[in-house]
């Protein structure tokens, strides 16, 4: 049997053990999709552990929540303390998720019993999770992507793209494996018209040759933190955006980029489409920086490691005792109350 990493989980207002934080197999929302979360990046910067603009990562779970219907109990800054003390309380964390799930065991689609429990967990995605797994985990240099024509990405009259739900990565999942199957590491989404959205867990730019930038609109995307950060950067670096539904999967209409055989290739092109977690940091071809890092050098002659304060839009939350505090007892006592 693996091993199992000795971390500890904030669960309502207490820490448990890894192996503690569970729900029963029938859940509401681990048999009908409805769990909210979303994942942060943790940084050693020389002012300390900070982590990836958390309070903004903590408000797009509340609109999650807010799309999804869920009644969340918590408020963005309870939220905010909590994630900081679990990554206080789990030296070494390079990731944060946290989710929002209804753990009744229910026979509706509608639960009867509605109350939404919340879990953050701190950890390092290759000591505490890819160590202990079963199988391969698939890491490149580079990737190859395949086009999905098969199925869409995300449509907002099913779930709208904005919620970051379990549910809505269903059809990626299963497109990306298939992709799997097939010999590629990814796919590209389209929506109805056949036109770029993104992948399933990346946004995606396009970059011509004099740096300009194009993405599609943010009606056909999960808004992504890091996506909103290249935006703010470009902008300051004085460089072009243009948001629209006119980026196609062809050679026309992304310049840089040729589709053969359902392949997206890179020509001398860098593309800044990656994710969040350093395990993950994609480009789709060679990529000789980060180009969030490239665009802060653009815009202030610096780049953002180390020197992250309350002004720049990559502003993270430090991890100090000032700003953090306890686990108070009043969200002990309410979510005892909610059970």
């Amino acid at each position: 049997m693996p091993a199992m990493t000795k971390r500890t989980i904030w669960r309502d207002g207490e820490f448990v053990a890894w192996r503690d934080a569970t729900v029963h197999v029938l859940s509401q929302s681990l048999q009908r999709g409805s769990l909210a979360f979303d994942y942060l990046s943790v940084h050693r910067t020389a002012r300390g552990i900070a982590v990836f603009r958390l309070r903004d990562h903590v408000e797009r779970l509340l609109r999650t929540c807010r799309i999804v219907g869920l009644p969340l109990g918590y408020g963005a800054q309870e939220l905010v303390d909590a994630c900081a003390a679990t990554v206080r309380r789990n030296p070494g964390a390079t990731s944060v998720k946290i989710s929002a799930l209804i753990p009744s065991i229910e026979v509706e689609l509608v639960p009867q019993d509605a109350r939404v429990a919340v879990y953050i967990a701190a950890y390092d995605s290759d000591a505490d999770i890819i160590a202990n797994n079963r199988g391969e985990f698939r890491r490149r240099p580079q990737v190859s992507l395949r086009i999905e024509r098969d199925r869409g990405g995300r449509r907002e009259d099913l779930i709208p793209p904005h919620a970051k739900v379990a549910a809505n990565y269903t059809a990626a999942m299963m497109a990306k494996w298939k992709a799997r199957r097939t010999g590629f590491d990814d796919v590209v989404l389209l929506d109805e018209r056949g036109l770029v959205t993104e992948a399933p867990t990346t946004n995606i730019f396009l970059v011509d040759g004099n740096g300009a930038l194009a993405t599609p609109p943010a009606s056909k995307v999960l808004l992504g933190i890091t996506r909103d950060s290249v935006l703010t950067l470009a902008r300051r670096a004085g460089l072009a955006c243009a948001f629209g539904s006119s980026v196609a999967a062809t050679s026309r209409s992304a310049p840089g980029l040729h589709a053969r055989s359902g392949t997206l290739r890179q020509r001398n092109c860098q593309t800044p489409a990656s994710c969040s977690s350093p395990a993950h940091r994609w480009a789709f071809g060679r990529c000789a920086r980060s180009t969030a890092s490239g665009l802060a050098r653009a815009a202030w002659g610096r780049s953002p490691r180390g020197s992250a304060t309350s002004t720049t839009p990559w502003c993270a939350v430090r991890i100090r005792t000032s700003n953090i505090g306890s686990i108070t007892s009043d969200a002990r006592r309410r979510a005892r109350r909610a059970r």
